[in-house]
C-alpha cells in the first residue's frame, strides 16, 4: 500500500536515515521505535507526504486510505463528542437530512412517486455506507477510550485537550482507513482506553505504522516493528519482546563476522608484508592485495550503551507512617469521588493507583499534594515529611523562555554551576544542551527537565501523575530502575503496565467512592481480579458436581469429558506445530496475512488449552 525507495533524510546537525525501503502492506502492524531524536516522527511524516525526503520518492497505492492521529493538541468546538465524530462522514450525514426531508414531503405527496423513488436511492446509497450502523459503531469506540452517553452529548470544546486527543482517535478508528498512523496515542489515554486500544489494535486487519514507547502496548498491539538506528531502518518480525531478542541475536552474528573478518584482513596483511619482496610469491601477494581493495568492510558493531545514569536523591528515614486519609470525602458539585475513604501509606511503599477513567485516581493524588480540598475528612502527612508532586500536565508549567540550565537554577538555590550541570549530567543534558532553550525541546527531553526540577529535593514520598509520558524506552528504563532502588515512598499514575510491574509493590483500585489494595504489582492485581471473576460462576458449578459425585451417571459424563479432553489436547498440540511450521517458513515471510492468521490461530488453540488444563484439574479435585 505505501512504498519508501531508497529514502535519505538529514538535518543541518547530522543525518537522520539514508537508503531506507520499506514496503507498508495490508496485515503488517509495525512499531516504529528508536531514541529521541533519531527521526521517528520525521519518517512517519515522510510516509504521510507532509515532510519531503532529501533523496528517494514514496508510492502510495491507488485509492488507498489513510489515517492519522498526530501528538499535537485538538482545537475544541460547540458540537457534541458523538456530532464531531460523526462529522468525518459528512455524505451520510447528507443523506440522512435527505431522507428525513423526503419522508416529511411523502408524508404530505404519498402519490408523488419520483419522491419514493428519490428515497429509494438515497436509502441504498446511505445503508451501502453503514449509514444504519455508523452512530453505534461511534458510541462503542468513544465508549471504549472511556466517554459515558452523557459525555458523548456534550460540546467537545468542554473537555481538556487530552480528551479532544480521544475524540481524535475514535473518528479515524471510525472511518477505517487502508492505513492507520498513529503518534504517540496513548499519551492521553489511561489504562482502561489503553488496554481497549490494544485489543482494537491486535485485531487491526490493515496497515500500521506506530510510535509508542509504552512496551506492553507494542507487545499486544503490532507483529512488526521498525528501528532507527545508528541512521539505519531495521524491518523485525514479530512483537517488541521478539524483537529485543532477534536484535541480540543479529549483534551477536555481527560481531563474529566483525572479528572473523578482522582476523581473515590481519592474516591476509601478514601474508603480504612477509611475501611482498619474494618474486616466487608474487602472484599470491598481488591475489590478496586485490582481495583486501575489492572486500566489503563490516562495519564496527556498536551497542547503544548511552543512557541516562539517574541518581535519585534519597530522603532520610522516614516515620512508618508517611500519609494517612481519615473519613474523605471529595465531590464536584454533585459528583461524588469519595466517601469516607481511608488509607494509610506506609514508608517503603511504592502503590500503583488504577481503576476506571473518572474514578478518582489524579483526585487522589491532587489531595495527598494539597492542591485540592477536601469536602470533608482529614489528611495528614506524617512529622517531617517532604513530599514532590509530578502533575499529568507538568511540563505546562515549565517557562519556555528559560534554557535547562536556568530552568534548574531557579530551583536549586545554593547549587554552584558545578553542581547544577553535574545533576543535569545524570537527567542526559551535557554540553551545550544545557543551553537549550526549553521552547525548542522535545516532549521527551521537557518531561526530563520537569522530572529533574520535582527531584531537586529529596524527598519521602513522590506523587507521580503518569510521569512516563513522552519519555523514550530507554530513558523509561532507567527511571523505572531509579524508582525501584528509590528509599523513599512512591503513589504514582500510570497507563504503562511495564513500568506498573518493575515500581510498585502495592496497587490501589479507586473506584465507587473508595478504594481497595491488593498485595503485589500491577500484575498481580490483573490475576487476583481475573481469579475473583472466574470464581464467581465456577463456584456453583463446582458444589454441583461434588454433590453429584456419588452418581453414576454424574461420574460416567465426567469421565467422558475428561477423554475428550485428553483428545482435544492432541488435537491442538498438531494444529499449534502445524501453524508454528507456517511462522517459521521463510516462503511466507512477507505474507503478512498469512502470517497474522496463523499467530491468530496459536494464540486462540494457546487459549484454549489453558482452559481445558484449568477444567481437567478441577474434575480431577472433585
Amino acid at each position: 500500500m505505501i512504498r519508501l525507495d531508497s529514502i535519505s533524510k538529514s538535518f543541518p546537525d547530522g543525518d537522520l536515515f539514508n537508503n531506507v525501503n520499506i514496503a507498508i502492506k495490508r496485515g503488517m502492524r509495525a512499531g516504529l521505535v528508536g531514541i529521541n531524536g533519531s527521526g521517528k516522527t520525521t519518517l512517519l511524516r515522510i510516509m504521510l507526504g507532509k515532510t519531503s525526503p532529501d533523496s528517494g520518492n514514496v508510492q502510495l497505492g491507488k485509492s488507498t486510505t489513510i489515517g492519522y492521529l498526530a501528538q499535537d493538541i485538538v482545537a475544541g468546538s460547540s458540537i457534541s463528542i458523538i456530532e464531531e465524530v460523526l462529522s468525518a462522514f459528512p455524505e451520510v450525514r447528507n443523506l440522512e437530512g435527505k431522507m428525513l426531508s423526503l419522508s416529511q414531503e411523502i408524508a404530505q405527496c404519498p402519490e408523488k412517486m419520483d419522491l419514493v423513488n428519490q428515497l429509494g436511492e438515497v436509502q441504498t446509497r446511505f445503508e451501502a455506507l453503514g449509514g444504519w450502523t455508523l452512530e453505534e459503531k461511534a458510541k462503542k469506540i468513544l465508549g471504549g477510550l472511556g466517554f459515558t452517553d452523557e459525555k458523548m452529548s456534550e460540546p467537545m470544546d468542554v473537555f481538556s485537550g487530552g480528551w479532544r486527543m480521544r475524540v481524535a482517535l475514535a473518528s479515524i478508528l471510525l472511518q477505517e482507513p487502508d492505513i492507520l498512523f498513529l503518534d504517540e496515542p496513548t499519551n492521553h489515554l489511561d489504562l482502561e482506553a489503553t488496554l481497549w486500544l490494544e485489543s482494537f489494535l491486535a485485531e487491526w486487519k490493515g496497515g500500521l505504522v506506530m510510535i509508542s514507547h509504552d512496551r506492553a502496548f507494542l507487545d499486544r498491539s503490532i507483529n512488526t516493528i521498525l528501528e532507527i538506528e545508528l541512521r539505519k531502518v531495521t524491518l523485525y518480525h514479530g512483537n517488541y519482546t521478539k524483537y529485543l531478542e532477534e536484535k541480540a541475536l543479529r549483534l551477536e552474528q555481527h560481531k563474529n563476522a566483525f572479528r572473523n573478518q578482522q582476523k581473515e584482513i590481519k592474516d591476509t596483511e601478514r601474508f603480504i608484508e612477509r611475501f611482498r619482496s619474494k618474486n616466487t610469491k608474487a602472484t599470491q601477494v598481488q591475489s590478496r592485495v586485490k582481495k583486501l581493495e575489492k572486500m566489503e568492510k563490516i562495519e564496527v558493531p556498536i551497542e547503544q550503551n548511552y543512557s541516562m545514569s539517574l541518581r535519585l536523591p534519597q530522603p532520610s528515614r522516614s516515620p512508618q507512617n508517611i500519609a494517612s486519609c481519615r473519613n474523605v470525602n471529595k465531590r464536584y458539585d454533585e459528583l461524588e469521588v469519595f466517601n469516607e475513604m481511608n488509607l494509610t501509606i506506609e514508608r517503603g511503599q511504592k502503590i500503583g493507583l488504577v481503576g476506571h477513567n473518572g474514578a478518582g485516581k489524579s483526585t487522589l493524588l491532587k489531595l495527598l499534594a494539597g492542591v485540592e480540598n477536601l469536602t470533608s475528612g482529614a489528611i495528614r502527612i506524617g512529622a517531617n515529611v517532604d513530599y514532590a508532586y509530578y502533575a499529568q500536565h507538568q511540563l505546562e508549567t515549565l517557562d519556555p523562555q528559560d534554557t535547562v540550565y536556568e530552568s534548574i537554577a531557579k530551583v536549586s538555590p545554593g547549587w554552584s554551576e558545578t553542581d547544577i550541570r553535574s545533576y543535569l549530567g545524570s537527567f542526559m543534558f551535557s554540553g551545550d544542551e544545557i543551553d537549550k532553550l526549553i521552547k525548542v525541546l522535545s516532549g521527551g527531553e521537557k518531561a526530563r527537565v520537569a522530572l529533574a526540577r520535582m527531584l531537586v529535593e529529596p524527598a519521602h514520598l513522590l506523587l507521580l501523575d503518569e510521569p512516563t509520558n513522552h519519555l523514550d524506552m530507554m530513558t523509561r528504563n532507567v527511571l523505572e530502575r531509579a524508582l525501584s532502588q528509590f528509599t523513599g515512598s512512591i503513589v504514582c499514575i500510570s497507563h504503562d503496565r511495564h513500568f506498573l510491574n518493575h515500581v510498585t509493590n502495592l496497587t490501589c483500585e479507586v473506584g465507587n467512592g473508595s478504594i481497595r489494595l491488593f498485595d503485589g504489582n500491577y500484575d498481580y492485581y490483573a490475576w487476583k481480579k481475573q481469579e475473583e471473576q472466574s470464581k464467581k460462576p465456577k463456584n456453583l458449578k463446582t458444589k454441583t458436581e461434588s454433590k453429584g459425585k456419588s452418581d453414576y451417571k454424574e461420574r460416567k459424563k465426567i469421565r467422558n469429558r475428561l477423554a475428550w479432553i485428553d483428545k482435544r489436547f492432541k488435537r491442538i498440540e498438531v494444529e499449534i506445530e502445524t501453524n508454528r511450521l507456517i511462522i517459521q517458513n521463510p516462503d511466507y515471510a512477507e505474507d503478512y496475512e498469512k502470517l497474522q492468521n496463523a499467530m491468530e490461530i496459536m494464540n486462540t488453540l494457546e487459549l484454549e488449552y489453558l482452559e481445558l488444563m484449568e477444567e481437567q484439574e478441577k474434575f480431577n479435585t472433585v
